[in-house]
């Protein structure tokens, strides 16, 4: 029986991570894209100098990639629930194989 209710959460749980990982994705994107486009009228020309030059290498090298990091840590927290799910499953099946070997001795000696 528990085996059967771990199989129903790590479904509902596997569909959640999808869910939550479409959703970082889409965030992610709806942040990063504009912030490429502004970079990229940069560099054609829209804002000259030392200034500009410096902004895009501060946007290209620390703000969108930790802006695309932060959605990584929320795609770990999935895998980390995941990895739980495993061990969990891990767990109930060693419980199951000791409670069968139980019963067996159990049944040898009262047969």
């Amino acid at each position: 029986m528990l085996g059967f209710l771990l199989r129903i959460a790590r479904s509902v749980v596997n569909n959640v991570i999808s869910i939550i990982t479409s959703q970082i994705n889409i965030i992610q994107d709806a942040i990063t894209s504009p912030l490429k486009a502004i970079v990229q009228q940069v560099t054609g020309g829209v804002w000259k100098g030392d200034g500009a030059n410096r902004f895009v290498q501060e946007m290209t090298s620390e703000v969108i990639p930790q802006l695309v990091n932060i959605g990584g840590m929320g795609m770990g927290f999935g895998g980390a629930i995941r990895k739980a799910l495993d061990l969990m499953d891990s767990a109930d099946k060693q419980a199951a194989s000791k409670a069968n070997e139980l019963f067996d001795v159990f049944g040898k000696i009262f047969s």
